[in-house]
């Protein structure tokens, strides 16, 4: 069973037939043409609604997102604190909340905001600040031994093996001083700690971590 998983945080909500939005993942090659089961994961503290249909690319692009027309609507369902939901969970997960039983939300006298009127060029500031993560990892590994990179590996390994267990992403691998802020990707710098602890950490260095 295929999917298309999209998920806002800043965009309008998709309710019925013909409402457009857009994905930063391009149709597989073959697959421009292709209707797909979506699922549409709305964020908006406290609230969080999956809105489940079709999908299809309508051929146009802004900048690097592709937009995408519902072909066929089936119904939004309340999943408030149901945070294993998300664009990055398994298979299985994607599978059971598409056929997932829930509240159902009935949205009346709204229109969903066109791509353009929603889309902004800030959308990847976060793309370009994983991109300097990654020169930082990559130069502080050129400084470690290869037994301090086999215990990194394992480390990662670890957080891998607690995921999978989980079903879902429930644990980051969380530098303890932020590569922000001056820290290493190294061996004594990064340990496995729940995603939430995480995200709620941020770029922060805590004081019992100093």
């Amino acid at each position: 069973m295929k999917f298309r998983v999209i998920q806002s945080n800043n965009r309008g909500l998709i309710t019925r037939v013909g409402d457009k939005t857009f994905h930063s993942r391009k149709p597989k090659l073959g697959e421009e043409d292709t209707e797909l089961r979506t699922l549409y994961i709305w964020v908006k503290k406290p609230y969080r609604y999956v809105a489940r249909g079709w999908t299809k690319w309508t051929g146009e692009k802004i900048n690097n997102d592709y937009i995408f027309e519902i072909t066929k609507f089936r119904n939004i369902i309340d999943i408030s604190g149901q945070n294993e939901f998300h664009q990055w969970s398994s298979k299985s997960l994607l599978e059971q909340l598409w056929k997932k039983k829930g509240k159902t939300v009935e949205i009346l006298n709204y229109r969903c905001p066109a791509p353009a009127e929603v889309w902004s060029e800030n959308r990847y500031r976060s793309l370009k600040g994983s991109l300097r993560r990654k020169t930082i990892i990559k130069n502080s590994l050129n400084k470690l031994s290869n037994k301090e990179k086999v215990e990194i590996k394992r480390l990662y390994a670890e957080k891998d093996f607690l995921n999978k267990k989980a079903g879902f992403i429930k644990y980051h691998v969380d530098h303890i001083i932020p590569l922000s802020k001056g820290g290493e990707h190294n061996r004594a710098n990064i340990r496995v700690v729940s995603a939430e602890e995480n995200l709620r950490k941020g770029s922060t260095i805590l004081n019992n971590d100093i």
